[in-house]
Protein backbone atom coordinates (compact mmCIF):
# COMPACT_ATOMS: atom_id res chain seq x y z
CA UNK A 1 0.00 0.00 0.00
CA UNK A 2 3.22 2.36 0.94
CA UNK A 3 4.38 1.76 -2.57
CA UNK A 4 1.35 2.67 -4.43
CA UNK A 5 0.82 5.83 -2.47
CA UNK A 6 4.56 6.87 -3.26
CA UNK A 7 3.79 5.87 -6.69
CA UNK A 8 0.82 7.88 -6.99
CA UNK A 9 2.53 10.90 -5.04
CA UNK A 10 5.05 10.83 -7.48
CA UNK A 11 2.67 11.11 -10.92
CA UNK A 12 0.80 13.90 -9.14
CA UNK A 13 4.30 15.63 -8.23
CA UNK A 14 5.24 14.83 -12.15
CA UNK A 15 2.03 15.99 -13.60
CA UNK A 16 2.08 19.30 -12.03
CA UNK A 17 5.59 19.78 -12.67
CA UNK A 18 4.84 19.20 -16.50
CA UNK A 19 1.87 21.32 -16.48
CA UNK A 20 3.71 24.26 -14.98
CA UNK A 21 6.47 24.08 -17.50
CA UNK A 22 3.88 24.30 -20.47
CA UNK A 23 2.02 26.79 -18.51
CA UNK A 24 4.30 29.48 -18.55
CA UNK A 25 6.41 28.07 -21.52
CA UNK A 26 4.92 30.30 -24.76
CA UNK A 27 6.77 30.18 -28.00
CA UNK A 28 8.32 32.65 -29.67
CA UNK A 29 8.36 33.39 -32.88
CA UNK A 30 11.36 34.41 -34.31
CA UNK A 31 10.16 35.06 -37.50
CA UNK A 32 8.09 37.52 -39.41
CA UNK A 33 7.90 36.72 -42.95
CA UNK A 34 5.97 33.30 -43.00
CA UNK A 35 4.41 32.45 -46.54
CA UNK A 36 4.60 33.50 -50.27
CA UNK A 37 1.49 32.49 -51.93
CA UNK A 38 1.65 32.70 -55.93
CA UNK A 39 -1.86 32.53 -58.17
CA UNK A 40 -1.77 33.12 -61.94
CA UNK A 41 -5.12 34.74 -62.73
CA UNK A 42 -6.27 35.91 -66.39
CA UNK A 43 -5.72 39.56 -65.23
CA UNK A 44 -2.01 38.53 -64.21
CA UNK A 45 -0.03 37.21 -61.31
CA UNK A 46 -1.28 37.55 -57.73
CA UNK A 47 0.96 37.24 -55.11
CA UNK A 48 0.20 36.85 -51.48
CA UNK A 49 2.70 37.71 -48.16
CA UNK A 50 1.65 35.41 -45.06
CA UNK A 51 3.15 37.14 -41.96
CA UNK A 52 3.09 35.80 -38.69
CA UNK A 53 2.24 39.39 -37.22
CA UNK A 54 -0.60 41.46 -37.89
CA UNK A 55 0.51 44.52 -39.55
CA UNK A 56 -1.23 47.51 -41.45
CA UNK A 57 -0.47 48.39 -45.38
CA UNK A 58 0.73 52.36 -45.34
CA UNK A 59 2.41 53.43 -48.36
CA UNK A 60 4.78 51.40 -51.17
CA UNK A 61 6.91 53.09 -54.00
CA UNK A 62 7.88 53.48 -56.45
CA UNK A 63 4.03 53.77 -56.98
CA UNK A 64 3.18 51.88 -60.41
CA UNK A 65 6.23 49.92 -61.53
CA UNK A 66 9.48 48.95 -61.01
CA UNK A 67 12.04 45.83 -60.34
CA UNK A 68 11.96 46.83 -56.70
CA UNK A 69 8.90 47.43 -54.38
CA UNK A 70 9.21 49.29 -50.75
CA UNK A 71 6.05 48.64 -48.84
CA UNK A 72 6.07 50.18 -45.93
CA UNK A 73 4.05 48.30 -43.33
CA UNK A 74 2.84 48.84 -39.62
CA UNK A 75 2.91 45.89 -37.18
CA UNK A 76 0.07 46.25 -34.60
CA UNK A 77 -1.38 44.35 -31.81
CA UNK A 78 2.47 42.55 -31.48
CA UNK A 79 2.41 39.84 -27.82
CA UNK A 80 5.76 40.83 -26.18
CA UNK A 81 7.15 37.85 -26.90
CA UNK A 82 7.22 38.32 -30.24
CA UNK A 83 8.57 41.80 -30.20
CA UNK A 84 12.76 40.68 -31.22
CA UNK A 85 11.75 39.64 -34.18
CA UNK A 86 9.92 42.99 -35.96
CA UNK A 87 13.85 44.75 -35.43
CA UNK A 88 15.82 42.06 -37.34
CA UNK A 89 15.99 41.26 -41.60
CA UNK A 90 14.83 38.39 -42.71
CA UNK A 91 14.12 36.70 -46.23
CA UNK A 92 11.95 33.91 -47.95
CA UNK A 93 12.88 32.66 -51.75
CA UNK A 94 9.21 31.96 -53.73
CA UNK A 95 9.61 28.53 -55.39
CA UNK A 96 11.53 27.77 -58.44
CA UNK A 97 8.28 27.66 -60.52
CA UNK A 98 6.37 31.13 -58.59
CA UNK A 99 6.65 33.39 -60.34
CA UNK A 100 9.36 33.73 -62.10
CA UNK A 101 9.86 37.45 -61.64
CA UNK A 102 9.81 37.69 -58.09
CA UNK A 103 13.31 36.77 -56.99
CA UNK A 104 13.04 37.24 -53.54
CA UNK A 105 10.56 38.85 -50.44
CA UNK A 106 12.54 40.83 -47.58
CA UNK A 107 11.48 41.73 -44.76
CA UNK A 108 13.58 44.90 -43.13
CA UNK A 109 12.55 45.81 -39.61
CA UNK A 110 16.18 46.86 -38.93
CA UNK A 111 16.43 50.10 -41.36
CA UNK A 112 15.29 53.79 -40.14
CA UNK A 113 11.53 54.20 -41.21
CA UNK A 114 10.94 50.92 -41.41
CA UNK A 115 9.68 48.09 -41.22
CA UNK A 116 9.18 47.37 -44.71
CA UNK A 117 8.31 44.58 -47.04
CA UNK A 118 10.89 44.42 -50.54
CA UNK A 119 10.01 42.55 -53.32
CA UNK A 120 12.66 42.24 -55.89
CA UNK A 121 11.74 41.16 -59.41
CA UNK A 122 14.42 39.83 -62.35
CA UNK A 123 12.99 43.13 -64.47
CA UNK A 124 10.74 46.19 -64.23
CA UNK A 125 6.80 45.10 -63.64
CA UNK A 126 3.48 46.76 -63.39
CA UNK A 127 1.94 46.21 -59.86
CA UNK A 128 -0.92 47.23 -57.24
CA UNK A 129 -0.61 46.68 -53.55
CA UNK A 130 -3.00 46.39 -51.06
CA UNK A 131 -3.69 44.85 -47.05
CA UNK A 132 -5.11 41.72 -47.50
CA UNK A 133 -7.97 40.09 -46.12
CA UNK A 134 -6.50 39.69 -42.90
CA UNK A 135 -4.09 41.41 -40.96
CA UNK A 136 -1.71 39.18 -41.65
CA UNK A 137 -0.96 39.40 -45.04
CA UNK A 138 0.25 41.92 -48.26
CA UNK A 139 -0.99 41.58 -51.70
CA UNK A 140 0.45 42.74 -54.93
CA UNK A 141 -0.97 42.28 -57.88
CA UNK A 142 1.28 42.13 -61.28
CA UNK A 143 -0.71 43.55 -64.15
CA UNK A 144 -0.11 42.11 -67.36
CA UNK A 145 2.04 44.76 -69.88
CA UNK A 146 0.02 45.57 -72.82
CA UNK A 147 1.53 45.36 -76.14
CA UNK A 148 2.10 49.17 -76.70
CA UNK A 149 3.80 49.32 -73.07
CA UNK A 150 6.03 46.48 -74.16
CA UNK A 151 6.82 47.95 -77.12
CA UNK A 152 7.84 51.47 -75.42
CA UNK A 153 9.63 49.94 -73.15
CA UNK A 154 11.85 47.61 -75.57
CA UNK A 155 12.74 50.82 -78.01
CA UNK A 156 14.13 52.78 -74.63
CA UNK A 157 10.68 55.23 -74.83
CA UNK A 158 9.63 56.17 -71.71
CA UNK A 159 6.57 57.69 -72.54
CA UNK A 160 7.95 61.16 -71.30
Amino acid sequence: MKKILALAGLVVLLAAALWGSTLYSQPVRDRVLDTIDVQHTGDGTVIRIGLTIPVRYIRHYPYESGNELRVKVLPFDVRSDDRDALHRRESLVPPDEDPPELMEVIYEGDIDGGPFLTLLFDHEVHYEVEQGRDSRSIVVHLLPVTPREETATDAGYSGQ
